[in-house]
């Protein structure tokens, strides 16, 4: 079996810069170098999906960011893809955006756009937590949620209406249980592979909007993604059932384009180790 080899288990899951052309946008090759970067201080993920973003994207590409929270994500993207690239950078929260726009500053991550939208699966105003409450949330109020206060109002927008043509290479979504909601409104979006890789949180956070991790992964897989692990150390795409049972973060790949995410991953050169 090849480096990128997959594992045959019988439980296999079912802006301003952009530019169009190719199934990833505008891409100038191969990463700038075979060195690895340095992860930003907050460590957004587990080393597995670290290790994903920085052997999978390229010079230029093109990056979602939903839920963008502290930026460690944004900023890691923002160092592989280049000045050439561009990471779009959603996050309602005021409070949290102030610290994210701090810390794009400090990275000198010109690349990286911040959006003061919620995404979700309707344009509009919308009910949003910003850490108040019990549980110092930030999210959109639950449908059998009670809130005495705190709540304020955010602009939603759904992604397929504000991707249009723009072609993507790599998203992220992290939204505190919300995530159907943001899926639901890039349908069009994801009938095309666009994006043909997707980083998503699937945990508990679900099921206080009615949904739960198996639920996701179907609803994907009725879309041609399927819901899978990348194994680090082994540098293989891992085919598992249940993936969100290991990991909170998991990969959505598209099946139309699983060669060619395995030939960007086949791409990657791991930096010669110090004599």
């Amino acid at each position: 079996m090849g480096l990128l080899g997959t594992s045959n288990n019988a439980g296999r899951a079912a802006s301003s810069r952009h530019e169009r052309g190719g199934l990833f946008g505008r891409n100038r090759g191969g990463n700038a170098s075979a060195v690895e970067t340095t992860a930003p201080a907050e460590s957004w993920a587990d080393p597995h999906s670290m290790a994903f973003v920085d052997r999978y994207l390229k010079q230029g590409d093109h990056v979602l960011d939903i839920g963008a929270n502290l930026g460690g994500f944004a900023i890691q993207a923002a160092r592989r893809i280049g000045l050439e690239g561009s990471v779009d950078a959603f996050e309602p929260s005021p409070q949290m955006r102030m610290r994210l726009k701090e810390a794009i500053a400090t990275s000198r991550a010109l690349q990286v756009v911040i959006h003061p939208r919620l995404v979700s699966n309707r344009n509009g105003l919308g009910r949003f937590l910003d850490g108040t409450g019990r549980f110092r949330r930030r999210r959109i109020v639950a449908p059998t949620e009670l809130v005495s206060g705190g709540v304020i109002g955010v602009d939603q927008v759904m992604l397929d209406r504000w991707v249009d043509a723009r072609r993507y290479a790599l998203m992220r979504l992290d939204i505190a249980g919300c995530e159907m909601f943001a899926l639901e409104g890039a349908m069009d979006c994801l009938a095309v592979a666009n994006p043909p890789a997707i980083l998503i949180a699937l945990d508990a956070a679900l099921t206080e909007f009615g949904s739960a991790p198996v639920h996701v992964a179907e609803w994907l897989a009725a879309r041609g993604y399927e819901t899978i692990l990348y194994d680090a150390d082994r540098h293989k795409l891992d085919y598992v059932g249940e993936p969100w049972l290991r990991r909170r973060l998991v990969l959505a790949i598209a099946q139309s384009a699983r060669n060619d995410v395995s030939r960007r991953l086949a791409d990657y050169t791991p930096a010669a180790a110090n004599a």
